[in-house]
Protein backbone atom coordinates (compact mmCIF):
# COMPACT_ATOMS: atom_id res chain seq x y z
CA UNK A 1 0.00 0.00 0.00
CA UNK A 2 2.87 2.37 0.77
CA UNK A 3 4.49 1.75 -2.61
CA UNK A 4 1.11 2.19 -4.29
CA UNK A 5 0.60 5.60 -2.62
CA UNK A 6 4.06 6.71 -3.74
CA UNK A 7 3.20 5.66 -7.29
CA UNK A 8 -0.06 7.58 -7.17
CA UNK A 9 1.67 10.76 -5.96
CA UNK A 10 4.35 10.42 -8.63
CA UNK A 11 1.80 9.99 -11.43
CA UNK A 12 -0.30 12.93 -10.23
CA UNK A 13 2.76 15.20 -10.08
CA UNK A 14 3.66 14.13 -13.63
CA UNK A 15 0.14 14.91 -14.83
CA UNK A 16 0.24 18.38 -13.25
CA UNK A 17 3.68 19.03 -14.76
CA UNK A 18 2.42 18.08 -18.23
CA UNK A 19 -0.63 20.31 -17.88
CA UNK A 20 1.48 23.29 -16.81
CA UNK A 21 4.28 22.67 -19.36
CA UNK A 22 1.96 21.96 -22.26
CA UNK A 23 -1.31 23.85 -21.66
CA UNK A 24 -2.44 23.00 -25.18
CA UNK A 25 -2.94 19.43 -24.03
CA UNK A 26 -6.06 20.42 -22.15
CA UNK A 27 -7.59 21.84 -25.36
CA UNK A 28 -7.51 18.50 -27.22
CA UNK A 29 -9.56 15.43 -26.45
CA UNK A 30 -6.56 13.13 -26.56
CA UNK A 31 -4.55 15.45 -24.30
CA UNK A 32 -7.37 15.68 -21.78
CA UNK A 33 -7.71 11.91 -21.90
CA UNK A 34 -3.99 11.48 -21.28
CA UNK A 35 -4.06 13.85 -18.30
CA UNK A 36 -7.14 12.07 -16.92
CA UNK A 37 -5.54 8.64 -17.25
CA UNK A 38 -2.35 9.82 -15.60
CA UNK A 39 -4.22 11.55 -12.79
CA UNK A 40 -6.29 8.42 -12.13
CA UNK A 41 -3.64 5.87 -13.05
CA UNK A 42 -4.03 3.77 -9.92
CA UNK A 43 -7.79 3.49 -10.34
CA UNK A 44 -7.46 2.71 -14.06
CA UNK A 45 -4.82 0.03 -13.45
CA UNK A 46 -6.92 -1.44 -10.65
CA UNK A 47 -10.01 -1.50 -12.88
CA UNK A 48 -8.17 -3.18 -15.74
CA UNK A 49 -6.66 -5.81 -13.42
CA UNK A 50 -10.04 -6.39 -11.79
CA UNK A 51 -11.72 -6.93 -15.17
CA UNK A 52 -8.98 -9.34 -16.27
CA UNK A 53 -9.24 -11.31 -13.04
CA UNK A 54 -13.05 -11.38 -13.17
CA UNK A 55 -12.76 -12.79 -16.70
CA UNK A 56 -10.38 -15.46 -15.38
CA UNK A 57 -12.73 -16.32 -12.52
CA UNK A 58 -15.60 -16.79 -14.99
CA UNK A 59 -13.46 -19.25 -16.95
CA UNK A 60 -12.50 -21.31 -13.88
CA UNK A 61 -14.63 -24.17 -12.58
CA UNK A 62 -15.58 -22.88 -9.14
CA UNK A 63 -18.39 -23.48 -6.71
CA UNK A 64 -20.92 -20.62 -6.59
CA UNK A 65 -19.91 -19.68 -3.04
CA UNK A 66 -16.22 -19.49 -3.96
CA UNK A 67 -17.03 -17.58 -7.14
CA UNK A 68 -19.12 -14.91 -5.42
CA UNK A 69 -16.70 -14.58 -2.51
CA UNK A 70 -13.88 -13.58 -4.86
CA UNK A 71 -16.19 -11.55 -7.08
CA UNK A 72 -17.44 -9.40 -4.22
CA UNK A 73 -14.03 -8.65 -2.73
CA UNK A 74 -12.58 -7.77 -6.16
CA UNK A 75 -15.50 -5.48 -7.11
CA UNK A 76 -15.93 -3.66 -3.81
CA UNK A 77 -12.31 -3.62 -2.63
CA UNK A 78 -10.10 -4.01 -5.72
CA UNK A 79 -7.00 -2.59 -4.02
CA UNK A 80 -7.25 -5.49 -1.57
CA UNK A 81 -8.96 -8.12 -3.71
CA UNK A 82 -6.69 -7.95 -6.76
CA UNK A 83 -3.40 -8.53 -4.85
CA UNK A 84 -5.05 -11.24 -2.75
CA UNK A 85 -6.26 -13.05 -5.84
CA UNK A 86 -2.85 -12.81 -7.49
CA UNK A 87 -1.36 -14.45 -4.39
CA UNK A 88 -4.07 -16.88 -3.33
CA UNK A 89 -6.86 -17.00 -5.90
CA UNK A 90 -5.71 -19.30 -8.68
CA UNK A 91 -7.20 -22.79 -8.76
CA UNK A 92 -6.16 -24.40 -12.01
CA UNK A 93 -2.99 -23.23 -13.73
CA UNK A 94 -2.84 -23.67 -17.48
CA UNK A 95 0.89 -22.99 -17.48
CA UNK A 96 1.58 -25.58 -14.80
CA UNK A 97 -0.75 -28.04 -16.50
CA UNK A 98 1.04 -27.58 -19.80
CA UNK A 99 4.48 -28.08 -18.27
CA UNK A 100 3.38 -31.08 -16.19
CA UNK A 101 1.62 -32.53 -19.25
CA UNK A 102 4.85 -32.30 -21.21
CA UNK A 103 6.61 -34.10 -18.38
CA UNK A 104 3.87 -36.75 -18.30
CA UNK A 105 3.85 -37.30 -22.06
CA UNK A 106 7.61 -37.71 -22.20
CA UNK A 107 7.51 -40.08 -19.24
CA UNK A 108 4.65 -42.04 -20.80
CA UNK A 109 6.66 -42.45 -23.98
CA UNK A 110 9.58 -43.75 -21.94
CA UNK A 111 7.34 -46.23 -20.13
CA UNK A 112 5.64 -47.34 -23.33
CA UNK A 113 8.88 -48.03 -25.14
CA UNK A 114 9.65 -50.80 -22.66
CA UNK A 115 6.23 -52.42 -22.40
CA UNK A 116 3.73 -54.12 -24.62
CA UNK A 117 0.82 -51.89 -25.77
CA UNK A 118 -1.73 -53.56 -23.48
CA UNK A 119 0.53 -53.05 -20.43
CA UNK A 120 1.15 -49.50 -21.50
CA UNK A 121 -2.58 -48.82 -21.44
CA UNK A 122 -2.90 -50.25 -17.94
CA UNK A 123 0.10 -48.45 -16.46
CA UNK A 124 -0.92 -44.84 -16.92
CA UNK A 125 1.31 -42.02 -15.81
CA UNK A 126 0.34 -40.19 -12.63
CA UNK A 127 -0.81 -37.08 -14.50
CA UNK A 128 -3.81 -39.01 -15.83
CA UNK A 129 -5.13 -39.18 -12.24
CA UNK A 130 -7.34 -42.13 -13.31
CA UNK A 131 -5.15 -45.09 -12.45
CA UNK A 132 -6.85 -48.44 -11.99
CA UNK A 133 -6.48 -50.44 -8.77
CA UNK A 134 -3.40 -52.65 -8.57
CA UNK A 135 -3.29 -56.08 -6.97
CA UNK A 136 -0.45 -57.79 -5.12
CA UNK A 137 0.49 -54.99 -2.74
CA UNK A 138 1.58 -55.17 0.89
CA UNK A 139 0.07 -52.77 3.43
CA UNK A 140 1.31 -51.74 6.86
CA UNK A 141 -0.12 -49.15 9.24
CA UNK A 142 2.14 -46.79 11.20
CA UNK A 143 -0.39 -45.70 13.82
CA UNK A 144 1.39 -42.72 15.38
CA UNK A 145 4.19 -40.19 15.05
CA UNK A 146 6.73 -42.30 16.90
CA UNK A 147 6.34 -45.36 14.66
CA UNK A 148 6.30 -43.06 11.63
CA UNK A 149 9.56 -41.40 12.63
CA UNK A 150 11.43 -44.63 13.38
CA UNK A 151 10.26 -46.32 10.18
CA UNK A 152 11.26 -43.30 8.08
CA UNK A 153 14.73 -43.25 9.63
CA UNK A 154 15.14 -47.02 9.25
CA UNK A 155 14.23 -46.95 5.57
CA UNK A 156 16.63 -44.05 4.93
CA UNK A 157 19.40 -46.09 6.55
CA UNK A 158 18.54 -49.25 4.57
CA UNK A 159 18.07 -47.71 1.11
CA UNK A 160 20.35 -49.31 -1.46
CA UNK A 161 20.33 -46.78 -4.30
CA UNK A 162 17.49 -44.20 -4.23
CA UNK A 163 15.69 -42.03 -1.65
CA UNK A 164 12.83 -39.79 -2.82
CA UNK A 165 11.11 -37.62 -0.20
CA UNK A 166 8.42 -34.97 -0.66
CA UNK A 167 7.09 -33.02 2.32
CA UNK A 168 5.09 -29.87 2.91
CA UNK A 169 6.94 -28.98 6.14
CA UNK A 170 10.53 -29.81 7.13
CA UNK A 171 11.16 -28.61 10.68
CA UNK A 172 14.32 -27.23 12.25
CA UNK A 173 13.65 -29.33 15.34
CA UNK A 174 14.93 -32.77 16.40
CA UNK A 175 12.95 -34.90 13.89
CA UNK A 176 13.69 -32.58 10.98
CA UNK A 177 17.40 -32.23 11.73
CA UNK A 178 17.74 -35.96 12.35
CA UNK A 179 16.25 -36.76 8.95
CA UNK A 180 18.46 -34.14 7.29
CA UNK A 181 21.56 -35.63 8.94
CA UNK A 182 20.61 -39.11 7.71
CA UNK A 183 20.00 -37.84 4.17
CA UNK A 184 23.31 -35.99 4.25
CA UNK A 185 25.16 -39.14 5.31
CA UNK A 186 23.45 -41.35 2.73
CA UNK A 187 24.20 -38.83 -0.03
CA UNK A 188 27.87 -38.87 1.00
CA UNK A 189 27.75 -42.66 0.70
CA UNK A 190 26.64 -42.42 -2.91
CA UNK A 191 22.90 -42.96 -2.51
CA UNK A 192 20.80 -40.85 -4.89
CA UNK A 193 18.91 -38.50 -2.57
CA UNK A 194 16.15 -36.21 -3.89
CA UNK A 195 14.28 -33.99 -1.43
CA UNK A 196 11.26 -32.04 -2.71
CA UNK A 197 10.06 -29.22 -0.42
CA UNK A 198 7.05 -26.98 -0.78
CA UNK A 199 8.18 -23.36 -1.01
CA UNK A 200 5.47 -22.04 1.31
CA UNK A 201 5.53 -24.79 3.92
CA UNK A 202 9.34 -24.63 4.09
CA UNK A 203 9.70 -20.92 3.41
CA UNK A 204 12.91 -19.49 4.98
CA UNK A 205 13.25 -22.41 7.42
CA UNK A 206 15.34 -24.91 5.46
CA UNK A 207 18.25 -22.98 3.95
CA UNK A 208 20.94 -24.63 6.08
CA UNK A 209 19.40 -28.09 5.62
CA UNK A 210 19.29 -27.62 1.86
CA UNK A 211 22.92 -26.52 1.79
CA UNK A 212 24.02 -29.55 3.82
CA UNK A 213 22.28 -32.07 1.57
CA UNK A 214 23.50 -30.43 -1.63
CA UNK A 215 27.06 -30.20 -0.32
CA UNK A 216 26.91 -33.94 0.39
CA UNK A 217 25.90 -34.69 -3.20
CA UNK A 218 22.13 -34.87 -2.74
CA UNK A 219 19.53 -32.88 -4.67
CA UNK A 220 16.91 -30.49 -3.26
CA UNK A 221 14.14 -28.77 -5.21
CA UNK A 222 11.61 -26.16 -4.06
CA UNK A 223 8.09 -26.60 -5.41
CA UNK A 224 6.23 -23.51 -6.69
CA UNK A 225 7.95 -20.26 -5.63
CA UNK A 226 5.76 -18.26 -3.27
CA UNK A 227 6.01 -14.87 -4.98
CA UNK A 228 3.94 -14.66 -8.18
CA UNK A 229 6.56 -12.44 -9.83
CA UNK A 230 8.78 -15.52 -10.05
CA UNK A 231 8.35 -17.88 -13.02
CA UNK A 232 5.54 -20.37 -12.44
CA UNK A 233 5.11 -19.01 -8.89
CA UNK A 234 1.96 -18.89 -6.79
CA UNK A 235 1.35 -18.65 -3.07
CA UNK A 236 -1.93 -20.46 -3.57
CA UNK A 237 -0.96 -23.65 -5.41
CA UNK A 238 0.81 -25.77 -2.82
CA UNK A 239 2.25 -29.27 -2.96
CA UNK A 240 0.59 -30.85 0.08
CA UNK A 241 1.67 -34.41 -0.78
CA UNK A 242 3.77 -36.37 1.71
CA UNK A 243 5.77 -39.18 0.16
CA UNK A 244 8.92 -41.10 1.03
CA UNK A 245 9.94 -43.70 -1.56
CA UNK A 246 12.93 -46.01 -1.19
CA UNK A 247 14.59 -47.87 -4.07
CA UNK A 248 11.38 -47.32 -6.07
CA UNK A 249 9.93 -50.32 -4.19
CA UNK A 250 8.65 -49.18 -0.79
CA UNK A 251 6.68 -46.02 0.02
CA UNK A 252 5.56 -44.25 3.17
CA UNK A 253 2.63 -41.89 2.65
CA UNK A 254 -0.10 -40.14 4.60
CA UNK A 255 -0.54 -36.81 6.34
CA UNK A 256 2.54 -36.49 8.55
CA UNK A 257 5.10 -33.77 7.87
CA UNK A 258 8.72 -34.06 9.02
CA UNK A 259 8.30 -31.90 12.10
CA UNK A 260 8.01 -32.50 15.85
CA UNK A 261 4.31 -31.66 15.74
CA UNK A 262 3.81 -34.75 13.58
CA UNK A 263 6.62 -37.25 14.19
CA UNK A 264 9.41 -37.81 16.68
CA UNK A 265 11.51 -40.42 18.48
CA UNK A 266 9.57 -40.19 21.74
CA UNK A 267 5.90 -39.58 22.67
CA UNK A 268 4.98 -35.92 23.11
CA UNK A 269 1.79 -34.72 24.83
CA UNK A 270 1.12 -32.06 22.19
CA UNK A 271 1.96 -34.13 19.09
CA UNK A 272 -0.78 -34.29 16.48
CA UNK A 273 -2.65 -37.58 16.29
CA UNK A 274 -2.02 -38.96 12.81
CA UNK A 275 -0.84 -42.04 10.96
CA UNK A 276 1.08 -43.11 7.87
CA UNK A 277 0.89 -46.22 5.73
CA UNK A 278 3.66 -48.31 4.19
CA UNK A 279 3.06 -49.67 0.68
CA UNK A 280 5.06 -52.28 -1.21
CA UNK A 281 4.20 -53.73 -4.60
CA UNK A 282 2.98 -52.48 -8.00
CA UNK A 283 1.12 -49.46 -6.51
CA UNK A 284 4.49 -47.94 -5.61
CA UNK A 285 5.13 -47.42 -9.34
CA UNK A 286 2.28 -44.89 -9.42
CA UNK A 287 3.66 -43.12 -6.36
CA UNK A 288 7.14 -42.99 -7.88
CA UNK A 289 5.82 -41.53 -11.12
CA UNK A 290 3.83 -38.94 -9.19
CA UNK A 291 6.95 -37.88 -7.30
CA UNK A 292 9.08 -37.76 -10.45
CA UNK A 293 6.46 -35.72 -12.26
CA UNK A 294 6.53 -33.16 -9.44
CA UNK A 295 10.31 -33.33 -9.24
CA UNK A 296 10.85 -32.80 -12.97
CA UNK A 297 8.56 -29.77 -12.84
CA UNK A 298 10.20 -28.24 -9.76
CA UNK A 299 13.81 -29.00 -10.72
CA UNK A 300 13.34 -28.36 -14.46
CA UNK A 301 14.94 -31.70 -15.25
CA UNK A 302 13.92 -33.81 -18.24
CA UNK A 303 11.95 -37.00 -17.51
CA UNK A 304 14.46 -38.88 -19.69
CA UNK A 305 16.90 -38.57 -16.78
CA UNK A 306 14.62 -40.90 -14.79
CA UNK A 307 14.11 -43.48 -17.52
CA UNK A 308 14.74 -46.57 -15.38
CA UNK A 309 12.67 -45.38 -12.40
CA UNK A 310 9.70 -44.48 -14.63
CA UNK A 311 9.74 -47.90 -16.26
CA UNK A 312 10.17 -49.88 -13.07
CA UNK A 313 7.16 -51.72 -11.61
CA UNK A 314 7.81 -53.52 -8.29
CA UNK A 315 6.95 -57.18 -8.01
CA UNK A 316 3.83 -58.32 -6.19
CA UNK A 317 4.50 -58.68 -2.47
CA UNK A 318 1.11 -59.14 -0.80
CA UNK A 319 -2.64 -59.45 -1.29
CA UNK A 320 -3.77 -55.83 -0.94
CA UNK A 321 -5.67 -54.08 -3.72
CA UNK A 322 -4.83 -50.38 -3.82
CA UNK A 323 -5.74 -47.50 -6.09
CA UNK A 324 -3.67 -44.29 -6.22
CA UNK A 325 -5.62 -41.04 -6.71
CA UNK A 326 -3.70 -37.91 -7.71
CA UNK A 327 -5.32 -34.48 -7.66
CA UNK A 328 -4.09 -30.95 -8.19
CA UNK A 329 -4.04 -27.75 -10.26
CA UNK A 330 -2.39 -29.62 -13.14
CA UNK A 331 -5.30 -32.05 -13.49
CA UNK A 332 -8.23 -31.06 -15.66
CA UNK A 333 -10.87 -32.55 -13.38
CA UNK A 334 -11.01 -33.01 -9.60
CA UNK A 335 -10.48 -36.78 -9.19
CA UNK A 336 -10.03 -36.80 -5.42
CA UNK A 337 -13.25 -34.86 -4.92
CA UNK A 338 -14.98 -37.19 -7.36
CA UNK A 339 -13.67 -40.25 -5.49
CA UNK A 340 -14.96 -38.96 -2.14
CA UNK A 341 -18.30 -38.01 -3.68
CA UNK A 342 -18.59 -41.47 -5.20
CA UNK A 343 -17.95 -43.09 -1.81
CA UNK A 344 -20.60 -40.90 -0.15
CA UNK A 345 -23.22 -41.53 -2.81
CA UNK A 346 -22.63 -45.28 -3.10
CA UNK A 347 -22.20 -46.50 0.49
CA UNK A 348 -25.12 -48.62 1.75
CA UNK A 349 -24.86 -48.90 5.53
CA UNK A 350 -22.25 -46.84 7.38
CA UNK A 351 -19.72 -44.13 6.62
CA UNK A 352 -16.98 -42.68 8.83
CA UNK A 353 -15.13 -39.49 7.94
CA UNK A 354 -12.13 -38.36 10.01
CA UNK A 355 -10.67 -34.99 9.07
CA UNK A 356 -8.88 -32.17 10.92
CA UNK A 357 -10.71 -29.44 8.99
CA UNK A 358 -14.23 -29.64 7.58
CA UNK A 359 -15.25 -27.04 5.01
CA UNK A 360 -16.95 -29.05 2.24
CA UNK A 361 -18.28 -27.72 -1.03
CA UNK A 362 -22.04 -27.61 -1.53
CA UNK A 363 -22.22 -30.91 -3.44
CA UNK A 364 -20.45 -32.96 -0.77
CA UNK A 365 -22.35 -31.15 1.97
CA UNK A 366 -25.79 -31.82 0.53
CA UNK A 367 -24.87 -35.37 -0.46
CA UNK A 368 -24.17 -36.11 3.20
CA UNK A 369 -27.50 -34.59 4.21
CA UNK A 370 -29.42 -36.59 1.60
CA UNK A 371 -27.77 -39.86 2.68
CA UNK A 372 -28.46 -39.08 6.35
CA UNK A 373 -32.14 -38.50 5.53
CA UNK A 374 -32.31 -42.02 4.09
CA UNK A 375 -31.37 -43.46 7.48
CA UNK A 376 -27.75 -44.36 6.67
CA UNK A 377 -25.30 -44.18 9.56
CA UNK A 378 -22.79 -41.36 9.04
CA UNK A 379 -20.12 -40.50 11.57
CA UNK A 380 -18.02 -37.33 11.28
CA UNK A 381 -14.97 -36.99 13.56
CA UNK A 382 -12.87 -33.83 14.03
CA UNK A 383 -10.64 -32.30 16.69
CA UNK A 384 -12.47 -30.25 19.31
CA UNK A 385 -9.88 -27.51 18.72
CA UNK A 386 -7.61 -27.60 15.71
CA UNK A 387 -4.44 -25.61 15.07
CA UNK A 388 -6.42 -23.23 12.83
CA UNK A 389 -9.15 -21.49 14.88
CA UNK A 390 -10.70 -19.78 11.85
CA UNK A 391 -11.48 -23.11 10.21
CA UNK A 392 -13.02 -24.28 13.49
CA UNK A 393 -15.41 -21.35 13.37
CA UNK A 394 -16.20 -21.89 9.69
CA UNK A 395 -17.18 -25.55 10.16
CA UNK A 396 -20.21 -24.87 12.37
CA UNK A 397 -22.19 -23.51 9.42
CA UNK A 398 -22.07 -27.07 8.04
CA UNK A 399 -22.22 -29.02 11.28
CA UNK A 400 -25.53 -27.61 12.47
CA UNK A 401 -27.59 -28.86 9.47
CA UNK A 402 -25.70 -32.16 9.42
CA UNK A 403 -26.50 -32.73 13.07
CA UNK A 404 -30.16 -31.92 12.42
CA UNK A 405 -30.17 -34.42 9.53
CA UNK A 406 -28.97 -37.21 11.82
CA UNK A 407 -25.22 -37.26 11.20
CA UNK A 408 -23.29 -38.35 14.30
CA UNK A 409 -20.70 -35.64 14.94
CA UNK A 410 -17.87 -36.40 17.35
CA UNK A 411 -15.07 -34.18 18.62
CA UNK A 412 -11.70 -35.61 19.61
CA UNK A 413 -10.67 -33.92 22.87
CA UNK A 414 -7.12 -34.87 24.04
CA UNK A 415 -5.13 -32.93 21.38
CA UNK A 416 -4.99 -31.99 17.73
CA UNK A 417 -6.37 -34.71 15.44
CA UNK A 418 -4.60 -34.49 12.07
CA UNK A 419 -5.48 -37.89 10.58
CA UNK A 420 -7.44 -38.12 7.33
CA UNK A 421 -9.50 -41.27 6.83
CA UNK A 422 -12.76 -42.26 5.13
CA UNK A 423 -14.29 -45.71 5.77
CA UNK A 424 -17.38 -47.06 4.01
CA UNK A 425 -19.26 -50.32 4.66
CA UNK A 426 -16.07 -52.20 5.62
CA UNK A 427 -15.42 -52.36 1.87
CA UNK A 428 -13.37 -49.28 1.04
CA UNK A 429 -10.99 -46.94 2.86
CA UNK A 430 -9.41 -43.72 1.63
CA UNK A 431 -6.23 -42.35 3.25
CA UNK A 432 -3.80 -39.65 2.19
CA UNK A 433 -2.78 -36.03 2.46
CA UNK A 434 -6.10 -34.29 1.78
CA UNK A 435 -8.51 -32.75 4.27
CA UNK A 436 -12.23 -32.50 3.62
CA UNK A 437 -12.05 -28.82 2.76
CA UNK A 438 -12.16 -26.84 -0.45
CA UNK A 439 -8.46 -26.03 -0.44
CA UNK A 440 -7.41 -29.68 -0.36
CA UNK A 441 -10.07 -30.85 -2.80
CA UNK A 442 -9.79 -28.09 -5.39
CA UNK A 443 -6.50 -26.19 -4.99
CA UNK A 444 -3.62 -28.17 -3.47
CA UNK A 445 -1.54 -30.91 -5.07
CA UNK A 446 -2.75 -33.95 -3.09
CA UNK A 447 -2.44 -37.73 -3.19
CA UNK A 448 -4.55 -40.51 -1.70
CA UNK A 449 -4.67 -44.30 -1.56
CA UNK A 450 -7.95 -46.18 -1.83
CA UNK A 451 -7.83 -49.58 -0.10
CA UNK A 452 -10.21 -52.39 -0.99
CA UNK A 453 -8.77 -55.36 0.95
CA UNK A 454 -10.48 -56.47 4.17
CA UNK A 455 -7.23 -56.74 6.15
CA UNK A 456 -6.22 -53.16 5.28
CA UNK A 457 -9.66 -51.84 6.15
CA UNK A 458 -9.71 -53.77 9.44
CA UNK A 459 -6.44 -52.16 10.58
CA UNK A 460 -7.67 -48.68 9.66
CA UNK A 461 -11.02 -49.33 11.36
CA UNK A 462 -9.20 -50.34 14.54
CA UNK A 463 -7.28 -47.04 14.43
CA UNK A 464 -10.51 -45.06 14.05
CA UNK A 465 -12.20 -46.97 16.89
CA UNK A 466 -9.34 -46.00 19.21
CA UNK A 467 -9.92 -42.35 18.26
CA UNK A 468 -13.64 -42.59 18.99
CA UNK A 469 -12.96 -43.65 22.59
CA UNK A 470 -11.65 -40.13 23.33
CA UNK A 471 -14.43 -38.21 21.61
CA UNK A 472 -17.44 -36.29 22.88
CA UNK A 473 -20.70 -35.81 20.94
CA UNK A 474 -21.71 -32.58 19.23
CA UNK A 475 -24.52 -31.88 21.71
CA UNK A 476 -22.11 -31.96 24.63
CA UNK A 477 -19.43 -29.88 22.91
CA UNK A 478 -21.67 -26.96 21.95
CA UNK A 479 -22.72 -26.43 25.57
CA UNK A 480 -19.27 -24.98 26.25
CA UNK A 481 -19.34 -21.29 25.35
CA UNK A 482 -15.57 -21.35 24.98
CA UNK A 483 -15.95 -23.89 22.17
CA UNK A 484 -19.04 -22.67 20.35
CA UNK A 485 -18.50 -19.31 18.60
CA UNK A 486 -21.27 -16.73 18.39
CA UNK A 487 -23.72 -16.89 15.49
CA UNK A 488 -22.50 -13.50 14.26
CA UNK A 489 -18.88 -14.70 14.15
CA UNK A 490 -19.95 -17.89 12.41
CA UNK A 491 -21.78 -15.95 9.70
CA UNK A 492 -18.89 -13.53 9.29
CA UNK A 493 -16.29 -16.28 8.88
CA UNK A 494 -18.58 -18.29 6.61
CA UNK A 495 -18.35 -15.49 4.04
CA UNK A 496 -14.65 -16.22 3.71
CA UNK A 497 -14.93 -20.01 4.03
CA UNK A 498 -14.58 -20.64 0.26
CA UNK A 499 -11.25 -18.76 0.37
CA UNK A 500 -9.73 -20.72 3.30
Amino acid sequence: MLAESHLTIYVMVMAEWLAERFPALADSWWGATLVFLLTNATAVIGLVLALLIIHRIFNERRSPSNFFAWLLIIIFAPLIGVPLYLLFGGRKSRKIARIKRQVANEARALIGSNHAPETHRRERFAYDSSMSPTNGNQFELLPDGESGFHRLCDEIKKAKHTIHIATYILGKDEPGLTVVSLLERRAQEGIKVRLLLDSLGCWSTTRSSRRRIRAAGGEVAMFMPVLPIQPHGSANLRNHRKLAIFDNSLAISGGQNIDNRFIGPHPHPDRFVDFNVVTQGPAVAHLTRTFLSDWAFASKQAPSEFRDALRYIPKQSGDSTIKVVVSGPDVQSDPLWEQILRIIQEFKQNLTIITPYFIPDEVLFHSLIVKAHTGRQIRLIMPLRSNHPVTDIARYHYLRPLNAAGVEILFYTPRMLHGKLILADDKVALVGSANVDMRSLFVNFEIALVHYSSSDIAALTQWSNAIIEDCIPYAEAIKDKNVMPSRFLQRLVHLTAPLL
